[in-house]
């Protein structure tokens, strides 16, 4: 299927504790059902095909739905930390201060 040029409109939600982010393009849509797995064997040499698999691993929700006017709407939220809580990461979210190595 030919790439054809059109417009992704992006909108971002911020609430207290996620972020939701729709993203809606132009094209034909597609079904997440038809999506092939990426770690299928005949699939882990391929070049393309990681994009859906990465969006669902590190965020919370994910879901591709039929946009209004054709084409896919993925909508995706992310939990955000307590305001003074620990970070996944163990940095102490907003207000860490970089480390120095000794």
């Amino acid at each position: 299927m030919p790439f054809t040029m059109g417009t992704i409109h992006l909108a971002v939600d911020l609430t207290a504790d996620k972020m939701i982010i729709h993203a809606l393009d132009e094209g034909a849509g597609f079904k997440l059902s038809d999506v092939p797995d990426p770690l299928a064997e005949e699939n882990l040499l391929s070049t393309s095909g990681r994009g859906i698999f990465l969006m669902r691993a590190f965020m919370d929700e994910f879901d591709v739905i039929s946009g209004r006017t054709g084409g896919a709407e993925i909508v995706m939220s992310k939990k955000l930390p307590a305001p003074g809580s620990a970070s996944p990461n163990g940095q102490g979210g907003q207000n860490a201060t970089p480390q120095q190595e000794a």
